[in-house]
């Protein structure tokens, strides 16, 4: 539905889907299943049409139950996460004079070098290495995109900034420690998922990709990819009382440690706090 909606609206210039729903069957690990909702990146020169979900009336067959606008990967584009009464789909809205910049940078051969081009690059090129089909606008934005996919490698992490998460962590976790000790429960509990969990997840992610495992960002399928070892070091299972979260902040900093080691060795030490 999505995609005769695009033929027929003038200010879509593409419509690419993405995700799981474009992977290969024998995937096993990373192929769509019965949980999988529909990922669509779509190229506007209308992005504010988006902000709101009237145009999905467009949509025939569609139902709308649910719709909700965020921030993507792609720096400060929109994204649209829309429940249907028929499933699921995201969608991520990218304005087509801002992609053209890129895609005019990239001819000049701005994405072969460190900078912000690259970086956002970098960004897109992560979405859509792992799958990715034009609906609508291949002939204009095809070619850009098999370009990305092409000649810019994926955002990884470098030792100093694999240090700049350290360091980080480590401000975080006195930071929770100080709230338990006041009692504030909630707080700390709230960080130490969102924060220590985080950058934990992120460290591994690249320890994985350092030793030439397959791994996901974001935490994605990692009981499927992560050695059980791994997968324990990294989990927090914490209820809101004072002994499970000491108990879960201690281990977090532990697997942090033991990380940084495997990433940069003693180029990195838990400082005295």
């Amino acid at each position: 539905m999505v995609a005769a909606w695009a033929g027929r609206e003038p200010t879509m210039e593409a419509l690419v889907l993405i995700g799981s729903q474009t992977r290969e069957a024998d995937d096993a690990v990373w192929r769509a299943d019965a949980q999988s909702d529909w990922d669509f990146q779509i190229v506007t020169s209308r992005p504010e049409m988006f902000f709101d979900s009237a145009w999905t009336r467009g949509l025939e067959g569609g139902t709308l139950r649910a719709y909700a606008l965020r921030e993507a990967r792609l720096g400060d584009v929109p994204k649209i996460n829309a429940v249907f009464a028929e499933g699921e789909a995201d969608f991520v809205i990218l304005p087509a004079g801002r992609l053209g910049q890129l895609r005019q940078a990239t001819e000049g051969g701005q994405h072969r070098s460190a900078g912000e081009v690259r970086r956002q690059l970098q960004s897109l090129a992560i979405v859509i290495r792992p799958g990715w089909r034009f609906l609508h606008g291949a002939e204009a934005w095809e070619p850009f995109y098999r370009q990305i996919v092409a000649e810019v490698p994926d955002p990884r992490l470098d030792d100093a900034a694999a240090r700049a998460l350290a360091d980080g962590f480590v401000c975080d976790w006195v930071w929770v420690r100080r709230k338990l000790e006041r009692g504030e429960l909630t707080a700390a509990q709230r960080v130490l998922h969102r924060e220590l969990a985080e950058t934990n997840f992120r460290l591994l992610h690249e320890l994985k990709l350092r030793r030439g495992e397959r791994s996901f960002p974001e935490a994605r399928r990692i009981e499927r990819v992560a050695a059980a070892a791994d997968l324990a070091a990294v989990t927090v299972d914490a209820t809101c009382a004072p002994a499970a979260l000491h108990a879960a902040a201690a281990k977090s900093a532990a697997t942090c440690r033991e990380l940084m080691r495997g990433l940069v060795g003693g180029a990195w030490r838990w400082p005295d706090v």
